[in-house]
């Protein structure tokens, strides 16, 4: 404030923030009154969508509860090409009335995270899980949930409305909820080599053998994984990275929070679509194009028999030895059916047949397919002078208590990903001792009249 010549303190400072906040979002009580009106502005402009409120009157008051979007634009792209796995988590909101915002990620063809359906609560229980997924299998049209796989981190009540409302679907539980001494464990992708992972953690630790043999094992590694989903992730990063995308929006008023969500979701859909159709080429997906190209370059290692036109064993020069069905498209390492693309074993045999890899990656990783789950947009809509009056009562905002668990403050990652951290630039301190200045450290908080020894000088004295 020297520009202007004047003292503004920090009481002064964030006042001010509160109240010019308060004259361009409006406050938190005329943001809850407006809620049904906004519900049927989305559903007005982008016909289709699910948008619910729910409200609560046991008290007398109409408070609200619940709220529930699901745009008809993720719901065609998620139907028109994405796997049939998805995250669930829940985290922890910071406006004027806290509360939880639910989410169902997915995973696009590009294996980026694909949006699909988020809800505000008040509190993360069973109830309020059991009613977001039942909303979502209706609006997903899940007839058989044997075929999905619910990836979550066993958040509270989670693990019941799973079983109440898909009690067929498969079930992964992230990994980061294990030791690193179980990476090896949850990463092999056939039972013979599980075992073998078991073994090794049964030597060097009996309790721990015990504790994680009684985790049924298809929920953390790929061993016991189904292959229908066509998706090997070990940890529900989507969901962690949908939340800190927007991060910015969890600290704002409920109506301005879901505008910021709606834009965020409206503006990447089609920011995507450009990126498909301006800058990609050829038929698979960029990261795709990597992780086949890892395989690719490993083919050194294999020594491929051929059978017949279709059949290969492959000898590795580990000692290792694998079955190859072309026609089938699987490998005895399981690695090919779990991913839906070519392990190295797989690459080893399509180069010696005249094939080509590419051709052989499932169609959920073509560009073809990316561009089918990103044609379908979230609408714009119109500003609020425009809405439309419902006839509802205008609901007050919640009581909201405090929810389960400590807000996470960042995603989790895969254990092989580089953790960039920001340093200091300043050199390394030895203690916090060191650190100080010379009088913070003979200063400290002693009772008057006792004898104290002089920290730098070593002379007794009486306080």
């Amino acid at each position: 404030m020297n520009k202007l010549r004047c003292h503004v303190s920090r009481d002064q400072a964030y006042r001010a923030k509160r109240q010019a906040l308060k004259k361009l979002e409006g406050s938190p009580e005329h943001q809850f009154s407006k809620l049904w009106d906004y519900a049927e502005e989305l559903r007005r402009t982008n016909p289709g969508s699910t948008v619910i409120l729910g409200t609560n009157d046991e008290s007398g008051e109409n408070r609200f509860e619940k709220f529930y979007v699901c745009f008809s634009g993720l719901k065609k792209g998620f139907l028109a090409g994405c796997r049939p796995i998805i995250g669930v988590d829940g985290c922890h909101l910071k406006g004027p009335h806290r509360g939880i915002l639910l989410t169902a990620v997915g995973v696009d063809p590009n294996n980026n995270l694909y949006p699909i359906a988020y809800a505000v609560v008040q509190k993360e229980t069973r109830d309020t899980w059991e009613w977001f997924l039942t909303i979502l299998k209706q609006d997903l049209n899940i007839v058989r949930d044997d075929e999905f796989t619910f990836m979550s981190d066993k958040q509270k009540g989670l693990i019941q409305a799973f079983q109440n409302v898909f009690p067929n679907s498969a079930h992964r539980s992230c990994g980061l909820a294990f030791k690193n001494i179980l990476w090896k464990a949850a990463r092999a992708s056939t039972v013979g080599e599980f075992k073998m992972r078991m073994e090794e953690m049964k030597k060097l630790d009996q309790g721990a053998f015990d504790w994680f043999n009684d985790k049924p094992p298809q929920e953390w590694s790929k061993s016991h994984f189904n292959e229908i989903p066509k998706c090997d992730m070990l940890l529900n990063n989507c969901c962690e990275s949908f939340n800190a995308n927007i991060m910015d929006a969890r600290d704002k008023p409920i109506l301005t929070m879901l505008e910021w969500i709606r834009e965020y979701l409206m503006k990447r859909l089609q920011e995507n679509r450009d990126r498909a159709s301006k800058k990609w080429k050829g038929t698979l997906c960029p990261k795709i194009k990597k992780l086949l190209q890892k395989q690719i370059d490993k083919i050194g290692d294999c020594i491929p028999i051929k059978a017949n036109d279709r059949h290969y064993q492959i000898s590795c020069y580990d000692g290792g030895q694998f079955s190859v069905d072309l026609d089938k498209r699987s490998c005895t390492c399981r690695l090919w059916q779990l991913s839906g693309v070519p392990c190295k074993h797989a690459c080893s045999a399509i180069f010696n047949q005249g094939l080509m890899p590419e051709d052989m990656v499932h169609a959920y990783y073509n560009v073809e397919t990316y561009k089918l789950v990103y044609e379908p947009a979230i609408l714009p809509i119109s500003g609020e002078m425009l809405w439309s009056e419902t006839s509802f009562i205008p609901p007050l905002p919640p009581n909201f208590g405090r929810g389960p668990g400590r807000p996470a403050g960042a995603r989790n990652r895969e254990p092989d990903e580089p953790n960039v951290k920001t340093r200091n630039k300043g050199p390394k301190s030895q203690s916090r001792s060191e650190d100080r200045a010379p009088s913070t450290i003979v200063k400290s908080v002693v009772r008057k009249g006792t004898m104290q020894k002089g920290v730098l000088c070593g002379k007794t004295f009486k306080t």
